[in-house]
């Protein structure tokens, strides 16, 4: 059964904060123009912050449309789901407010220390209603790793940019905003601050990794609390859907049972 929160009820926090990836959507006001929604992963991109305001690290992308759609009208939902354990669909509903690389909101949430490759903003979002439901149709997955290959691009452009003397190269990750990121899919503008910040874009070797920690200490943490990754293996899941397997087959030999006796009484 559904339920309604004004706030983020302090039980889900660290669940939220355990997933390893979540959705983002948004829409322009526009009927004619192009709902999004995005899958969000790499370790540590989410931030609770308290009850009402949470954040993420927005990595850059080919498409730029929720910042776009944040700077027309705000709105916005963040969706998790569990891909293990008991199952659960949590949403987030709120507005939500860019801070791109180089403005000073960016650099406090996101400090050089903690800065992942092609990070172009932090998307903050003040949160007015949750929605908690069942999950029920959500599969199992096994969790098997963070993909690298976004990072490690976005590492050779920011390379670029640290070797050239204005920070602004043709193949760094400042010219790649401009290109792609200046607006959305339906002409909508998107980044403006970013492409023009004289800050050196950098980023540690640890965060270079898509799986590693922000905090990380030789231990799986998240945002300063250890908390080990749980993933179902595929014996479990085999062991799992065995047990529902079961439990249907002896229903439908209940019903066939009861529907023999009350034949035969007919």
């Amino acid at each position: 059964m559904g339920k309604f929160y004004d706030t983020i009820p302090p039980e889900l926090v660290p669940w939220m904060l355990k997933q390893e990836m979540f959705w983002v959507a948004t829409a322009p006001l526009s009927p004619e123009a192009h709902v999004n929604v995005s899958p969000k992963g790499v370790r540590d991109s989410f931030h609770y912050i308290s009850p009402t305001r949470v954040w993420y690290q927005d990595l850059t992308g080919s498409g730029v449309e929720t910042i776009s759609h944040l700077r027309e009208n705000g709105r916005i939902t963040l969706m998790f789901n569990a891909f293990d354990g008991p199952p659960r669909i949590v949403r987030l509903f709120g507005t939500g407010t860019v801070h791109e690389f180089g403005t000073p909101e960016y650099e406090k949430l996101i400090p050089p220390e903690n800065r992942r490759p092609g990070s172009r903003a932090a998307i903050v979002i003040d949160v007015h209603k949750v929605g908690s439901s069942c999950g029920y149709a959500v599969p199992y997955y096994e969790f098997r790793g963070h993909r690298q290959a976004l990072l490690d691009y976005f590492v050779s452009r920011e390379k670029a940019d640290q070797k050239h003397a204005g920070a602004h190269a043709d193949k760094g990750l400042k010219a790649y905003w401009e290109e792609k990121n200046a607006r959305s899919i339906d002409g909508m503008p998107a980044l403006a601050a970013a492409p023009q910040a004289p800050t050196m874009p950098t980023t540690t070797d640890v965060m270079k990794r898509a799986g590693a920690s922000e905090h990380e200490d030789g231990q799986a943490s998240r945002n300063g609390s250890a908390t080990a990754v749980k993933t179902l293996s595929a014996a479990a899941v085999d062991r799992r859907r065995v047990q529902e397997w079961v439990v249907a087959f002896a229903l439908g030999v209940t019903a066939v049972a009861v529907y023999v006796r009350v034949a035969g009484v007919a």
